[in-house]
């Protein structure tokens, strides 16, 4: 059985997949994947955290902002490695 760590946060991000392979000009498969999918959080409860709904992405570029946007909503504060909080407002509306 795996351990959890309690010290970390788990966001989760699946890519809509299909069946589908294709093969390559040099004759070996490839897996096709789409670039949209869901993002969630993992619960942990040593930290507060709960699960949520899994929130949608339409490409890749939605990745980041939707991360923020997860972890406003689970109340995090996200601090850089120069340790300047990056302030996310819980209250605040994601354009």
């Amino acid at each position: 059985m795996e351990k959890k760590d309690s010290k970390t946060l788990e966001v989760t991000v699946r890519f809509f997949a299909d069946n589908v392979s294709v093969e390559s000009p040099i004759g070996k498969k490839r897996v096709v994947c789409w670039d949209c999918g869901m993002a969630y959080t993992k619960v942990n409860k040593n930290l507060g955290i709960s699960s949520i709904p899994g929130q949608p992405f339409q490409c890749l570029e939605d990745i980041v902002p939707l991360i923020k946007e997860i972890l406003r909503k689970q109340k995090i504060l996200m601090v850089s490695d120069n340790r300047r909080p990056r302030i996310m407002n819980p209250k605040r509306r994601s354009n």
